[in-house]
């Protein structure tokens, strides 16, 4: 995905460069969308100066860490100064193509610790990504654990292989579990040719879901099997191997960005699409997302005689999207988060899904059914477009939508204008949903 953003930047500048060269047309939003003016304020100087900027998270105590795809961390200080934290992760660091530091979440006791957790490219092409935990400072510094949550070196699973593009990046913490997203290495080809989203002795192509200190829960899907349907290669035979524990979920191109809803325990997923379609997944665990047989709403078919349920050691139906759109309307989807907050409830109507897409450069908008496991509409509703490549969407412990600029190396803030009435409630958590699917 970033790869995509500088190689256009490069060639064309950091702004209409995505327009021009998906061939979208030029919309006429470069602010906020008519619906929403005089509804949300936006700070654009939340963070300025932060080049190629990938992600963010929050302290208790006023600062927050925006990631760098380079490597450095920068500190925003409640006063709204900040500081740079040359790349402190160690290994043989590599942002070529789409690698970097591409994802970083705060622990769920971070007021008390000061502990975050960060997705880094920093190994052999076998063993590339890793996650690894480490402690902001006082002064602004960072303490990293040199033994990664999250590798090869761990002995809980193999390494995330990372020989070119699709590197995922996505981190959310549940119920003090980590969720990571990661991309099936590319190999590109219409229709599609790659497996490791459906081989499940390999890492890649899937969420995966770890405790804090990177051990396996008992109750992922894939701990009670000794042989899964496997894979040696992106291209290669289909094979039977032990399963790589640490897999939630799968069948994944691309998971660029994902959320876990507290409420309900679902994924709620943005999967970047190969050449027809981009998607929004919504569900649980123990289930198959499609790729490489399904792509969004287009049905590729088996590959090598195999498709989600036919031939696969678990086999389980394709778990449809709950919203697709095509290459026309953007190229790179970004996966965001519901906001429910009795604020933007107010503004918004009820909760809705805002996702975005850094390619065409929007925000967008659906409205979230009662069950939160999928919309009531699939028209969405334009939010904004600032003229740059959304990355990351985040909700901060101050209720407020912060949302990461690749390309204008900035972090917009917005907010709801007028404070929810007094009348207005926080809406209920829906009973019943379950984390994994039957």
């Amino acid at each position: 995905m970033i790869k995509d953003v500088l190689k256009i930047r490069r060639r064309l500048g950091p702004f209409a460069a995505f327009i021009l060269g998906c061939g979208l047309a030029q919309s006429p939003l470069a602010d906020l969308a008519p619906a929403f003016t005089g509804k949300v304020t936006v700070d654009t100087a939340f963070v300025t100066s932060a080049q190629q900027a990938t992600d963010i998270a929050f302290t208790g105590d006023g600062r927050a860490l925006v990631t760098l795809k380079s490597g450095e961390v920068i500190v925003r200080r409640a006063d709204g100064t900040l500081s740079t934290i040359a790349y402190p992760f160690g290994g043989t660091f590599d942002m070529s193509s789409e690698k970097g530091l591409l994802g970083v979440v705060a622990d769920p006791h971070v007021a008390s610790n000061q502990r975050f957790y960060f997705f880094v490219s920093n190994g052999p092409t076998n063993d590339k990504h890793r996650v690894y935990r480490a402690t902001l400072t006082a002064s602004n510094g960072l303490l990293v654990d040199a033994t990664p949550v999250l590798g090869a070196s761990v002995g809980v699973g193999p390494g995330l292989e990372g020989p070119a593009n699709h590197d995922g990046g996505g981190l959310s913490i549940h119920n003090n579990q980590l969720y990571i997203s990661i991309g099936d290495t590319g190999a590109n080809a219409s229709p599609p040719v790659n497996k490791y989203g459906s081989c499940l002795n390999k890492g890649n192509g899937k969420i995966l879901r770890v405790n804090l200190d990177g051990s396996v829960p008992n109750d992922n899907p894939l701990v009670g099997f000794s042989a899964v349907t496997a894979c040696d290669s992106p291209t290669g035979p289909w094979l039977t191997a032990p399963p790589d524990k640490r897999i939630f979920a799968w069948g994944f191109r691309n998971p660029w960005r994902m959320w876990v809803d507290p409420r309900t325990g679902l994924l709620w997923t943005g999967d970047v699409g190969e050449s027809t379609q981009e998607e929004v997944s919504i569900g649980a665990g123990n289930q198959h997302y499609g790729y490489p047989f399904v792509e969004g709403a287009q049905i590729w078919g088996n590959v090598d005689g195999k498709n989600c349920n036919v031939g696969m050691t678990p086999g389980r139906a394709c778990t449809a999207p709950a919203y697709s759109y095509p290459r026309s309307v953007g190229k790179t989807v970004t996966g965001g988060l519901v906001l429910d907050t009795p604020a933007w409830t107010h503004v918004l109507g009820s909760p809705h899904y805002i996702f975005g897409d850094s390619n065409a450069n929007w925000l967008r908008l659906l409205p979230v059914n009662a069950a939160r496991n999928g919309f009531t509409s699939s028209v969405p509703l334009d939010f904004a477009n600032f003229g740059g490549a959304p990355v990351s969407i985040r909700q901060g412990p101050d209720g407020a939508l912060y949302v990461v600029y690749f390309d204008l190396g900035a972090v917009y803030r917005f907010t709801p204008v007028t404070p929810c009435p007094p009348f207005c409630k926080p809406p209920l958590a829906p009973r019943g949903l379950k984390v994994f699917a039957n």
